[in-house]
């Protein structure tokens, strides 16, 4: 069986080590510098070890970690992609790319972007950074479209699936029959129900409300096919409505999980408009849910209808989220903070005990 197989950069990560170790070795001349003779237990005494301290644990275990990453894979196959040892089938893989992500650090005010391979798999989220791998982004790209059967079916087929043309609603197919359709097919498939949505838009809306639940898969198709339109604007007042209608029924009803499949298929380019507007006062509503889950969906979910710009114009949000920096949950203030950093808004200071949370996982 065919597979490419990427390696974690040793050239790259060699001088991540070192660079790490040079703030190991500052923290060392700093303790070299203290007078423990005279040292009290006043603050202003401590502040300086405890600097010192932090540089040699923080920065080691960077480095100690990055020895780890050495044996880490990323291997790329007609079955599907295999991430550090973990497998994933393309049939249960849903929107893989590769992604850009600007990243801001506000003590030197500096942004950089930082690229991942992301994509879910069977209602999670998986992402991972591939900037030190041996291929650049576009290149890691390239091997999604040749492995996904989407984009280049498998040559060895042993039971070919049939497309029949998408007339009428009850004809739609589901996501995973899609998957299994030739290149060619599959493009037509999607035609086919936006053809569908020019012919009775009034008619589809009806389709997707009645099926939710008993078709869940199929909504998910009618979804993904408007949201892949080269002229997505025409339905993004309608994608927008869907979210918010879908969302609002998940949080109701208690089937977040249940539905975040379905939603996850809803994209549009314009999220500055009223209806996008609309969306973002839906998922406020599930970051003040009682459920940890829930409000980390919600945050999820937000971080893909906001950008810097609309959080400029829209105050109210940047303030929910700086309240949700004092959430009972410490992953959801973390969260939050990389959120309000990234685009570029100001925001108090996590406590030292979330970022040591964060640093040693827990």
């Amino acid at each position: 069986m065919e597979k490419t197989v990427l390696n974690y950069s040793i050239k790259g990560g060699v001088f991540q080590i070192l660079w790490n170790l040079v703030f190991v070795a500052l923290g060392f001349y700093f303790l070299t510098l203290i007078n423990f003779e005279k040292i009290s237990f006043k603050f202003a005494d401590l502040v300086f070890p405890i600097i010192a301290v932090s540089f040699i644990i923080f920065y080691g275990k960077k480095a100690i970690m990055i020895l780890f990453n050495f044996d880490k894979k990323i291997i790329f196959s007609q079955e599907g992609i295999e991430l550090n040892k973990i497998f994933y089938e393309w049939k249960d893989i849903v929107f893989p790319r590769v992604i850009a992500k600007t990243e801001h650090t506000a003590k030197y005010n500096l942004s950089y972007k930082e690229f991942y391979l992301t994509f879910v798999h069977k209602q999670e989220t998986i992402e991972i950074k591939i900037d030190h791998y041996d291929l650049s982004e576009n290149e890691i790209n390239e091997l999604v479209k040749k492995y996904n059967p989407k984009f280049a079916p498998s040559p060895v087929i042993e039971k070919k699936t049939f497309y029949e043309p998408i007339h009428d609603f009850k004809h739609i197919i589901t996501l995973d029959q899609y998957y299994d359709l030739e290149h060619e097919d599959s493009e037509e498939a999607i035609k086919d129900v936006q053809k569908l949505a020019v012919k009775d838009l009034d008619g589809l809306k009806s389709f997707c409300e009645d099926q939710l639940f008993k078709q869940a898969d199929k909504v998910s198709f009618v979804y993904y096919s408007l949201s892949e339109d080269e002229d997505i604007d025409k339905w993004a007042d309608f994608l927008c409505d869907e979210f918010s209608r879908v969302y609002q029924i998940a949080l109701n009803q208690n089937k977040i999980k249940e539905l975040s499949p379905v939603l996850y298929e809803i994209l549009v380019e314009d999220i500055s408009s009223y209806n996008a507007g609309r969306v973002r006062e839906t998922l406020l509503k599930g970051l003040d849910n009682k459920d940890f889950e829930t409000r980390l969906n919600a945050l999820e979910f937000l971080q893909d209808w906001i950008d810097e710009e609309v959080l400029k114009a829209n105050l109210t949000i940047v303030s929910k989220l700086r309240q949700k920096l004092k959430d009972s949950e410490w992953k959801i203030r973390w969260e939050t903070s990389k959120l309000l950093e990234q685009n570029k808004i100001a925001f108090e200071s996590l406590s030292t005990l979330d970022k040591l949370r964060k640093f040693i996982n827990v």
